[in-house]
């Protein structure tokens, strides 16, 4: 994964922080520390950072047990939308989340927040959460909201575990979406 500042070096602190923590991976996950990535712009790479990251952990620890789950990767929105069929029908890939996130050493909580959730899936959500922050298993949260926005869309209890048990990072940078479209052509 190729990550980049903007030209005016905006995230560049923000850049090293986080490779800092891929370079440190090992230490941070078995610290059971948390991070949250934001930033209202779409596309500047949360999503990236959070599986570069991830990439680091696997190189590090792939030897050492591989009937462990290291990392899970989490669509909140996918996984919301999951767990509401879930009610009605079987989800096998509910079934398959509910069985790691306790096992996993690191979870990716991608794009939290960005589908506003019933009081079952937050609820949810909550229940997941704070059994991996009880157990002193790392998280990473990715979103596009701020403090302020996350308490509202996630209510006190959850955002609160988000944000205050979690290193918060926020990129200010743009969207390098579409830096990436116009160098394809």
């Amino acid at each position: 994964i190729t990550l980049c500042v903007d030209s005016d070096n905006t995230d560049l602190e923000e850049f090293k922080y986080l490779n800092q923590v891929a370079n440190n991976i090992k230490e941070f996950v078995s610290e059971g520390r948390n991070l949250l990535i934001y930033s209202k712009t779409c596309g500047n790479g949360k999503t990236s950072w959070s599986i570069k990251i991830a990439q680091s952990f696997i190189e590090k620890v792939w030897a050492e047990d591989i009937s462990k789950c290291r990392v899970l990767f989490i669509s909140v929105p996918r996984f919301l939308l999951a767990l509401k069929e879930n009610i009605t029908q079987k989800s096998e890939y509910v079934e398959k989340i509910k069985q790691r996130l306790s096992v996993a050493d690191l979870v990716i909580w991608d794009d939290i927040g960005a589908k506003a959730g019933s009081e079952y899936e937050i609820n949810h959500l909550l229940s997941y959460i704070d059994g991996r922050i009880a157990l002193g298993k790392s998280n990473i949260f990715t979103s596009n909201l701020g403090e302020d926005a996350l308490y509202a869309a996630l209510g006190d209890r959850l955002a609160s575990r988000i944000c205050h048990m979690s290193q918060v990072v926020e990129f200010r940078g743009s969207d390098k979406r579409i830096y990436t479209q116009y160098s394809k052509n």
